[in-house]
């Protein structure tokens, strides 16, 4: 009966190959530890921007303006900001563009109204984006 075993043994090894060593278990333990901190990392920083702008309504009421009103919520409020405004027409084409400089304030979140001159008449208008001013640097 012995014999039956080990010829069962040495069977199902040359079938399915040899038992071998546990090394890739250390590698996905390793590989875990370093990529899940990451991971948990990168989802808080890119969820959670320094300057988030979001688009509240725009009114196009006339054809060389249209008024936008936007948020905007800073997680650090003594930052001081500088805004690009844009403003399109039908086809999509670039008719108006402004920089208004917003500055730092006590205050997180700030509702802001704005004019954008345009050239032809605009039917949207939109932040393409803001940045911190470096007051250091200068």
């Amino acid at each position: 009966m012995s014999q039956q075993i080990g010829s069962n043994e040495e069977f199902l090894a040359q079938r399915y190959g040899k038992k071998g060593s546990n090394a890739w278990r250390y590698i996905a333990a390793l590989l875990l530890l370093t990529a899940l901190p990451w991971l948990i990392w990168s989802a808080w920083h890119h969820s959670n921007p320094q300057i988030r702008v979001t688009l509240i309504s725009f009114q196009n009421e006339q054809d060389d303006s249209i008024d936008i009103t936007y948020l905007i919520q800073r997680r650090d409020p003594s930052l001081a900001l500088n805004c690009t405004l844009i403003a399109r027409d039908f086809d999509k084409n670039v008719v108006g563009e402004v920089e208004v400089a917003i500055p730092s304030s006590s205050q997180g979140s700030l509702k802001r109204n704005d004019t954008i001159p345009t050239r032809l008449r605009a039917v949207n208008a939109s932040v393409l984006k803001c940045d911190a001013i470096d007051l250091k640097g200068k």
